[in-house]
């Protein structure tokens, strides 16, 4: 049996509660339509329903089970037992390097964008786009749930190869591809994912490229998810609003989280020479502390969103007046 996107949601808090009152807080409907899709559930026999008190039938588990639905404490303890996993797995990644302006987020910042994405429930069994994935979220996202498929589009050759040789000692759905991201994407991947996540770089032109992009690859309609980090360090609030007109103006679609430093990352080995161009004494000594930290930010698709083509990017992805330093390969 078929659920349609609102009684996924629905059935996903009736693992977690069976109070119909809590359920409404939680499922992100408007209450109107939440009552309407508990009715249609009841009608397919999928919950039973008293005085203060929702159940799934057994009907409705084996269903729930068979879109891969799970419950906050399964999904928790997905979770824990990936996060140690993808410690030992970490380990041996390739280095970061400042060609490609990587700079790795930390292993519990992974999991902490990991968690949100499981619990709104956009990556069980959801066909998952990741565009750079220096993060290693492929993996992460492997290790503790089941997505349909995995694909990577990502520059830098040693990570493609990481990342397809980590797939093929686990049994990982991924498939990892060396793109460059600044020319146009295939039109046969238009409109064939569910999910994407990147991190994108944060001049004006990367942004739209890394989101743009992901928004490409997405199914028409409702449902479908975004998610993106976006520092306050390299991207002031004029550029985070010109984005968002930019988004907002072109797609069909709602800003629905904006978590504040919701990831760290490590320190990468050429920060020192990036920011010597400012001249500034204290900055000459390597921090030794985290500080370069994102928002994580959501996005879910509406009705009438419909993916769009972007052409090629010719404006500087990596460099403007509000980054840290000057990195990358610009024009290449």
């Amino acid at each position: 049996m078929k659920v349609n996107y609102a009684e996924a949601k629905v059935l996903r808090q009736l693992l977690d509660t069976s109070n119909p009152w809590e359920a409404a807080g939680r499922v992100r409907l408007a209450f109107p339509r939440y009552v309407r899709t508990l009715k249609n559930l009841k009608r397919k026999h999928l919950v039973a329903m008293k005085p203060g008190h929702v159940t799934l039938t057994s009907r409705g588990r084996q269903v729930a089970h068979k879109v891969k639905l799970r419950s906050s404490d399964t999904i928790d303890q997905a979770l824990a037992r990936g996060v140690e996993e993808f410690k030992r797995i970490s380990e041996s990644r390739p280095s970061s390097i400042s060609t490609y302006d990587q700079g790795f987020m930390t292993v519990e910042s992974v999991f902490n964008r990991l968690e949100l994405m499981v619990k709104m429930g956009d990556v069980d069994g959801r066909r998952i786009a990741i565009l750079g994935d220096d993060d290693l979220l492929s993996i992460a996202i492997c290790l503790a749930s089941e997505p349909e498929s995995v694909t990577v589009f990502e520059i830098d050759k040693r990570l493609v190869e990481f990342i397809l040789d980590i797939a093929r000692k686990y049994g990982f759905p991924i498939d990892s591809k060396c793109f460059d991201l600044r020319e146009p994407l295939p039109k046969s991947l238009m409109g064939k994912y569910d999910t994407f996540a990147s991190d994108p770089s944060e001049t004006f032109a990367g942004l739209k490229m890394f989101i743009g992009r992901g928004l490409f690859m997405l199914r028409a309609g409702e449902g479908r998810a975004a998610y993106f980090g976006l520092t306050s360090i390299e991207a002031s609030n004029t550029k985070w609003a010109k984005l968002q007109r930019w988004l907002l103006n072109r797609y069909e679609l709602a800003i629905t989280h904006i978590l504040p430093e919701n990831a760290y990352y490590q320190n990468w080995p050429d920060l020192i020479p990036q920011t010597a161009r400012f001249g500034l004494e204290p900055l000459r000594k390597q921090p030794i502390s985290l500080w370069f930290n994102s928002s994580l930010i959501r996005m879910e698709t509406l009705k009438g969103f419909k993916p769009k083509p972007l052409g090629r990017i010719r404006s500087p992805i990596f460099n403007d007046d509000e980054a840290c330093g000057v990195i990358g390969q610009e024009g290449t």
